[in-house]
């Protein structure tokens, strides 16, 4: 009896975890919104604060998007890696989610890595490659946590050992966040 209404308990738990989530963060984003002043305006409603967020993100979507927007966010961009300290910080989150390309990226390549103790393949990032003193090309491989990919393991392995993939760091930390329920295809390079 006890075993049942433990397991059904936790099922129902476990089936909310998403409805009340979204509940919180909406409740979240009214309430700072409605800190900022806006409750003071006389046509404030409960929910205008989400409104405005949505409505926010989507403009800023679509300036993104445009080519004029495409300007103006690079050179936004530009500024802020600028700044002292700060742009160190905004340097660094872009290049943990992936969103810079080229040689100072912190990730080089997505890859397979084969955990031998559970016979099983994970996602990882190589951040470095060397040759160790036999000649061999090493490979450090950050190995994130799903679903929260900001922690995670460094390993050093055998570049040979590791199986190059079709996909941008981006593209993986999309899949982790997501625990593999996002469509992308796994190719190898």
């Amino acid at each position: 009896m006890i075993k049942h209404f433990a397991k059904n308990f936790i099922a129902g738990m476990i089936a909310m975890l998403p409805i009340v989530s979204t509940f919180i963060a909406m409740a979240f984003i009214e309430r700072s919104l409605s800190l900022s002043g806006i409750a003071d305006l006389e046509f404030y409603f409960p929910g205008l604060g989400i409104i405005i967020a949505v409505v926010t993100l989507y403009l800023i979507g679509l300036l993104a998007t445009s080519f004029l927007g495409k300007l103006v966010w690079n050179s936004i961009d530009f500024l802020f890696e600028r700044i002292p300290a700060i742009g160190q910080i905004y340097k660094a989150i872009k290049e943990i989610l992936g969103y810079d390309t080229g040689d100072e990226t912190v990730f080089k390549a997505v890859v397979l890595y084969k955990d031998t103790a559970s016979d099983s393949e994970e996602i990882g990032l190589v951040t470095k490659e060397y040759q160790d003193d036999d000649g061999c090309r090493m490979s450090f491989v950050y190995v994130p946590n799903s679903p929260t990919p900001t922690s995670g393991r460094l390993v050093i392995i055998k570049s040979d050992k590791l199986k190059e993939i079709d996909m941008t760091p981006n593209e993986a930390f999309k899949m982790i966040l997501a625990v593999g329920k996002v469509d992308m295809k796994m190719t190898s390079k």
